[in-house]
């Protein structure tokens, strides 16, 4: 596998993810802890807006969905 030597600046918060990244993945590059986090399978976001059986209609779904300094 060729590698290319680069340098991207991050946010020192960012820094910290990446670093706990490599250790929950149990892995030593940076590389390796990106590929992976692209790689891992999202779970299904499948029903995370009901809350206690409730079924949300497309109107509640939307409402206040903007602030009215943004309405026209």
């Amino acid at each position: 596998m060729n590698r290319v030597t680069t340098t991207i600046q991050v946010r020192n918060e960012t820094k910290a993810r990446l670093d706990n990244l490599k250790k929950s993945y149990k892995v030593k590059t940076y590389d390796e802890a990106i590929t992976t986090l692209v790689r891992v399978k999202r779970g299904s976001m499948y029903g995370v807006l009901a809350r206690k059986g409730k079924k949300y209609s497309l109107k509640e779904l939307l409402k206040d969905l903007r602030d009215k300094s943004d309405r026209f």
